[in-house]
């Protein structure tokens, strides 16, 4: 089953760079921990309660906070012992933070699919997956989220194209494994480019 490993993926992934986001705020352990929380499991719990699916997916597998909280520990005291990579912040948050919004986002379509959800619903609820919990961490850190930013590139649009590109090979009974990765490579590189090239949505004419 693809689900699991995919929503674990998207739980440490998602969590880091709700980590990166609070320590440039300065936040404690607390506070970092409250961040990573909401930007990992935000989307999916948005995404439960939409599909009546109970208990909420970080409940049943009560491992993924505990795992989120030992991460946040290292992150915020292990830094000195750890010697990470020297790498510029806003890289490896944007990747992380794209690596996120892919795994949750094709992982929110594979459960809307395995609760009989029409095609169209289940991308939007895999895009509501992969994006919350990013508008939920920004909204908490004062901050307009990503998503909504006027002169925002391309983030929930990369997640609508790759969950279709999903849908589709699922549609066509491709095997499942390779339609997970074609639509999480979509959505990593439609997110990267968007960043490199500074790609946006048009801009409505009266606003030109």
């Amino acid at each position: 089953m693809v689900q699991y490993p995919l929503e674990v993926s998207a739980v440490i992934t998602s969590a880091l760079s709700g980590m990166i986001a609070a320590r440039k705020k300065g936040l404690d352990l607390v506070g970092v921990y409250a961040i990573a929380f909401v930007n990992a499991f935000g989307g999916g719990t948005l995404r439960d309660v939409l599909l009546d699916r109970r208990p909420f997916f970080w409940v049943r597998y009560e491992g993924y906070a505990v795992l989120v909280l030992l991460l946040a520990a290292l992150y915020v005291y292990g830094s000195r012992l750890l010697k990470p990579v020297k790498a510029p912040a806003y890289r490896v948050f944007a990747l992380l933070d794209a690596f996120g919004l892919a795994l949750f986002s094709i992982s929110g379509t594979a459960f809307a699919l395995e609760y009989r959800m029409p095609p169209f619903t289940a991308s939007l609820l895999g895009v509501i997956t992969g994006v919350v919990g990013g508008v939920l961490r920004d909204i908490l850190l004062v901050q307009i989220p990503v998503v909504f930013r006027k002169t925002a590139t391309l983030y929930a649009t990369c997640a609508f194209v790759g969950c279709w590109v999903y849908l589709v090979l699922v549609l066509w009974q491709v095997d499942m494994a390779i339609a997970t990765v074609a639509g999480f490579c979509t959505i990593v590189l439609l997110r990267m480019l968007a960043l490199r090239y500074n790609l946006t949505l048009p801009t409505p004419r009266e606003e030109e």
